[in-house]
């Protein structure tokens, strides 16, 4: 069942970005009031490519603490603008990188004025050990399926529906260890693949 989002808001905030040459919105929804002196919680989606609804359960924070939940999606993904005119761009090299951990590994080591904690769960430090940790958990996968991710990426053909049986897998190994997934999950998916730019950005 989805979380509900019954008591929140959303909205859309403009993004300057001037290399997009076209006015960007990134969406977001707020639990709780923003108003309190209470810390609100900004939770970042990972991806690449993802959006924010597996993050939706974090309003139990709001419901029992009442510490404010900020979500959003960021630019080119979920209900924030997309840009698939991008896909074989090079325009955008630090656009796409930063993912959800990354960004705010980045956006604390600035110690910007009102950042009181950061709290990075599932995330790489880097985009180096995160490749590095896919090839070690592909390496983990029984052989055929390997075999079947070796061909998938050889002929581009990620949309295949061999691939996405073994990716199920993978995620259910080391993404989400909830089986069946949680719907909140699921929409995240669902929105992912609706428009796959940023994943085949970077």
């Amino acid at each position: 069942m989805a979380t509900s989002v019954e008591g929140s808001y959303d909205g859309l905030a403009p993004f300057d970005w001037p290399a997009a040459r076209k006015p960007l919105h990134t969406w977001y929804r707020v639990f709780g009031d923003l108003s309190s002196s209470v810390t609100p919680l900004v939770c970042i989606h990972g991806g690449p490519g993802f959006c924010h609804n597996y993050l939706l359960n974090h309003r139990a924070l709001t419901d029992t603490h009442t510490i404010p939940i900020i979500l959003y999606d960021q630019i080119g993904s979920g209900l924030s603008t997309r840009l698939p005119e991008t896909t074989s761009s090079t325009d955008f090299p630090d656009f796409w990188t930063f993912l959800g951990g990354m960004m705010g590994s980045h956006f604390a080591h600035l110690r910007p004025a009102g950042l009181r904690r950061l709290i990075l769960a599932n995330a790489a430090a880097s985009k180096s050990h995160s490749i590095a940790n896919r090839k070690r958990f592909r390496e983990q996968l029984p052989q055929e399926m390997q075999d079947v991710l070796d061909r998938v990426e050889k002929e581009n053909a990620w949309s295949s529906k061999e691939a996405g049986v073994v990716m199920t897998e993978f995620e259910r190994r080391h993404a989400c260890t909830v089986f069946p997934f949680p719907e909140d999950m699921m929409a995240s998916v669902r929105a992912s693949n609706e428009d796959t730019t940023v994943c085949n950005t970077m």
